[in-house]
C-alpha cells in the first residue's frame, strides 16, 4: 500500500486504540497485506481444532466408553451451532460495509441486532440436543455411551450463548480490519479450556475430578471468559463512541428481515456442509472397515487445508464488505482474485508432499499396510480435491461478504443432490478400490460446483444485490 493512499474508515483517533485498527485503503491490499490479516484469523481457528482434539486426548485417558461418547456429541452439537453461526457470520455484510462507507454510527445498532440473534442460540440449541435420543437410536449406542453423551450435552449447550457472542465480536472486529484480537482472545481460550480439562477431568490443581462433566464445564467456562473479554474490550474502550455500540436496542424488524435474509442461506450452508461430510463417511463406511479407516484418515489431514480456506476466505469476506460500502466494486474484484492467487499457490505447495508421500504421511496414523495402501491413493486425489475446495470457500465467503448468499447455497445444495452423492456412490462402485471413486466423485462435484460459483461471481450480480 503507499503512503498517500485514501483511507478508508480511519481517522486520528483511531490511532490511539490499543489494538490499532488496520486501514482500509482505496487500493487493492498487497499479498502481503491479505497475509498479515488472514494468518491471525487461520490461528484462531488452529486453536479450536486444538481445543478438539486435547479435549479428545484427555477423554481418552478416562475410557473406551467416554472416548466414543464425546467426540459423538460434540458432532451432534456442532451441526446445531454451525446454523447458527452461520447467520452470524452474515454480520460482517452490514458492518464491514458500513465501516467501508464511514457510516460508523450504524455499526453499533447492526451489532444490537446481531447480539439479540446470539442469545437466542442457547434456548434454540437447547431445543435442538433434545433430538439426541434419536442420533443415539440411529448409532445404536449401548446405554453407558448414551449417558456420558447425554451428560456432556446437557452442560456443553450452556456454552452456546457465550460461544456465539464470542464468535460475533471476532466477527465485528474482523469487520474492522483487525484480526489480531480475536487471535489473542482465541489463545487465552485455548490455554484456558486446556488447563480447565486438565483439572476439572482428572480432579487436578485442587479441582473436582468431574470425568466426562468436566470435559464440558471446561468449555463452557472458557468460552465465557473469552466473551467476557472481547466484550468487555469493545464496550469500554474507544469503539463504544466511534460506532455506538450498546447493549441494547430496540429491534428493527425490517433491518432483522434483511439480516435474516442475508443470513439464514449462510447458515444453512454451513448446515449442509457438515451433512454431507457426515453422508460421505457413511458411504465409506458403506465399503468396509479398511476403506472407512483410510477415509478417517484423509479427514483429519484435509481440515488443515479446510482451516486455511476458510481464513482466507474470511479476509476476502471482510475485504468485499468494506470495498463495496466504499462504492469500489473494482477493487473489491482486484482483492478477490488476488487471494484466490494465494490460497491456489498456499494450497498448490501443500498438496504436493501428499501426492508424492501420502503412504508415508499414513503411516503416521496406523501399521495397517491396506489402510496405507488405499490412504496413499486417497491423498493423490486430495491434493488436487482441496484446491478447488479451496476456490470453492473463498469464493463463496467473498459473495457472502457482498451479502450475495442464497444462490451458492442453492448451488451447494443442488450439487450435494444431482452430482456429489451421486457421483460418489456411482464411482465408489465402478472404480477399484472403493474409497479412491468416491474421492473422484467428491472431486468432480467441487469442481462443477467451482465452476458455477465462478460464473457467478463474473456475473457481477453481487455488486447491487444488497441493496434489493
Amino acid at each position: 500500500m503507499t503512503a498517500n493512499s485514501t483511507e478508508i474508515g480511519t481517522d486520528n483517533a483511531s490511532h490511539s486504540y490499543p489494538d490499532s485498527l488496520e486501514a482500509t485503503r482505496l487500493e487493492p491490499p498487497s499479498y502481503r497485506d491479505i497475509l498479515r490479516f488472514a494468518i491471525p484469523v487461520l490461528f484462531g481457528f488452529i486453536t479450536t481444532a486444538i481445543i478438539t482434539l486435547v479435549d479428545t486426548l484427555f477423554i481418552g485417558q478416562l475410557g473406551t466408553a467416554q472416548l466414543a461418547a464425546v467426540p459423538l456429541a460434540a458432532f451432534v452439537y456442532l451441526i446445531g451451532w454451525l446454523l447458527l453461526a452461520g447467520i452470524l457470520q452474515s454480520s460482517v455484510v452490514f458492518m464491514a460495509r458500513a465501516f467501508g462507507a464511514k457510516e460508523y454510527h450504524k455499526i453499533g445498532p447492526i451489532l444490537a441486532h446481531y447480539q439479540i440473534l446470539a442469545l437466542l442460540g442457547f434456548p434454540l440449541l437447547y431445543l435442538f440436543i433434545q433430538s439426541w435420543p434419536l442420533f443415539s437410536t440411529i448409532a445404536t449406542l449401548d446405554t453407558t455411551v448414551d449417558s456420558y453423551a447425554s451428560l456432556y450435552l446437557e452442560i456443553r449447550v450452556w456454552d452456546a450463548a457465550f460461544s456465539l457472542l464470542l464468535m460475533l465480536y471476532s466477527t465485528f472486529y474482523i469487520s474492522l480490519g483487525n484480526s489480531r484480537f480475536p487471535m489473542l482472545v482465541a489463545v487465552c481460550v485455548l490455554l484456558l479450556n486446556v488447563v480447565l480439562d486438565y483439572g476439572l477431568i482428572f480432579g487436578n490443581l485442587g479441582m473436582p475430578a468431574l470425568g466426562v462433566a468436566g470435559s464440558a464445564y471446561a468449555s463452557v467456562f472458557a468460552q465465557a471468559f473469552g466473551a467476557f473479554i472481547i466484550v468487555t474490550t469493545a464496550f469500554f474502550g474507544p469503539t463504544t463512541a466511534r460506532y455506538g455500540l450498546r447493549v441494547f436496542k430496540r429491534p428493527d424488524l425490517n433491518l432483522l428481515k434483511h439480516i435474516l435474509r442475508i443470513g439464514l442461506p449462510k447458515g444453512l450452508a454451513e448446515f449442509l456442509e457438515v451433512l454431507m461430510w457426515v453422508g460421505f463417511m457413511l458411504i465409506a463406511a458403506q465399503l468396509g472397515t479398511v476403506p472407512l479407516a483410510a477415509n478417517n484418515i484423509g479427514m483429519q489431514i484435509t481440515q488443515l487445508f479446510y482451516l486455511a480456506s476458510e481464513a482466507l476466505g474470511a479476509a476476502a469476506s471482510s475485504y468485499m464488505g468494506r470495498f463495496l460500502g466504499a462504492n469500489r466494486p473494482d477493487i473489491a474484484r482486484t482483492t478477490t482474485y488476488r487471494i484466490l492467487i494465494v490460497g491456489i499457490t498456499y494450497l498448490g505447495v501443500l498438496g504436493i508432499p501428499l501426492w508424492l508421500f501420502g503412504e508415508t504421511i499414513a503411516r503416521w496414523f496406523t501399521a495397517n499396510e491396506a489402510v496405507v495402501y488405499q490412504a496413499g491413493l486417497m491423498f493423490k486425489v486430495i491434493a488436487l480435491q482441496q484446491i478447488f475446495d479451496g476456490i470453492n470457500l473463498i469464493l463463496r465467503l467473498a459473495l457472502a461478504g457482498a451479502g450475495d448468499t442464497l444462490i451458492p447455497t442453492l448451488f451447494l445444495a443442488g450439487g450435494a443432490v444431482v452430482v456429489r452423492f451421486p457421483a460418489a456412490i456411482l464411482l465408489s462402485q465402478l472404480i477399484e478400490p472403493g474409497l479412491i471413486g468416491a474421492w473422484l466423485g467428491m472431486l468432480i462435484y467441487i469442481v462443477i460446483l467451482v465452476v458455477m460459483l465462478m460464473y457467478r461471481y463474473k456475473s457481477d450480480k453481487w455488486t447491487t444485490i444488497f441493496s434489493r
